[in-house]
């Protein structure tokens, strides 16, 4: 319990800096950076049990669910054309990136083309597990090295006089929720629904259950126009703190030690997919002529709940945001395993499984 608390403290202290420093994101960002060093320079073992990040999603979850409406819903529809076409480009992209990685690290195709595929670092893993001739170590590496890039990049990218002209970021989330001085009580209710939705889709195996329940459950409400109170401000920053501290713990690659050349390269291959989802999200802006930050941050290659934040400080439609992040993981989980198998079974990656 001392360590869990020591943990949280060090996180808060550095999301505490970074929003001094009026860093985006400076809750999540600086709270992963504290942990990080603390745990390379502490000789005292940091913990963070799994219930404190699927408590930050859930807070998430609420959130995005709060932004549906008829309307969102009805949006989100006329866009699945988009969705589909913009999924299918990405994940095309990122089979040319993986080609190039394999070619110059040496490691099979098959693992460094699990591992490019932005569908979730848990859900990439499970499919390398079940895929012959793929090396884990790889995957892991590949997905946890895009996540944190992404977390670090977009914020900055979204922030930037390039983007978002001189708005300035950090903090709580801004103009996103209210001060405990006006906490509605109501809230505790609709938190325990969102807590409820996200059991439900935990027990029937949902992918990233603990923020797509609440995003149903919310969202679900907010469509038959229940009168949800917005989440306090404090409540944000928590699960931001909550969520940083958990990614730090997944940038400890100590099993990549020989692997500098291959880290690299992961950071430039993803570096060159931020671009090119940048170039997709103009595409996107004007075929439903939607603000191009919503676009972008639709189209980032980053976890949904991730790109959600970064929504949320810049005010973009979430709903939107989100149904382009689900229609993705959905797309992945169901549709890429099925069709990486097949392609998996043909002479060319037969010919390299051999080899190795």
């Amino acid at each position: 319990m001392i360590q869990i608390v020591k943990t949280f403290l060090i996180g808060l202290l550095g999301g505490g800096i970074f929003t001094l420093l009026h860093i985006p994101l400076s809750w999540m960002l600086g709270s992963i950076t504290a942990v990080f060093f603390a745990n390379k320079w502490l000789k005292t073992q940091l913990v963070w049990p799994v219930y404190f990040r699927n408590i930050g999603l859930i807070i998430i979850g609420y959130t995005i669910g709060h932004s549906f409406s008829k309307q969102t819903v009805i949006e989100i529809g006329m866009q699945l054309p988009s969705m589909l076409v913009m999924t299918i480009s990405v994940i095309l992209f990122s089979a040319v990136l993986a080609y190039v990685t394999s070619k110059w690290t040496g490691i099979n195709l098959q693992s460094t083309l699990t591992g490019n595929i932005p569908g979730g670092l848990s859900q990439m893993v499970v499919l390398g597990e079940e895929t012959e001739g793929v090396d884990l170590t790889v995957v892991t590496i590949i997905q946890v090295i895009r996540l944190i890039s992404v977390i670090i990049v977009v914020p900055f990218l979204v922030f930037s006089p390039l983007l978002y002209g001189s708005a300035g970021g950090g903090g709580v989330v801004s103009g996103s929720g209210h001060a405990f001085t006006n906490f509605d009580w109501k809230i505790i209710l609709y938190l325990v629904v969102a807590w409820g939705a996200a059991e439900f889709a935990h027990r029937f195996r949902f992918p990233t259950p603990f923020l797509i329940g609440p995003i149903i459950g919310i969202g679900a409400l907010m469509v038959f126009n229940f009168q949800i109170p917005i989440l306090p401000g404090p409540l944000l920053m928590l699960s931001q703190v909550f969520l940083g501290i958990y990614f730090s713990f997944m940038m400890d690659i100590k099993n990549a030690k020989n692997l500098t050349k291959f880290i690299s390269i992961s950071v430039v291959t993803t570096l060159f997919l931020l671009l090119f989802s940048m170039g997709l999200s103009i595409l996107l802006m004007y075929w439903h002529d939607i603000p191009f930050l919503t676009a972008f941050i639709s189209m980032a290659p980053g976890g949904m709940a991730e790109m959600a934040l970064v929504g949320q400080a810049v005010h973009a439609e979430l709903s939107i945001i989100t149904a382009y992040h689900l229609f993705r993981i959905l797309f992945i989980l169901f549709v890429v395993p099925f069709a990486l198998r097949k392609v998996f079974q043909l002479p060319y990656f037969q010919k390299s499984a051999k080899a190795d």
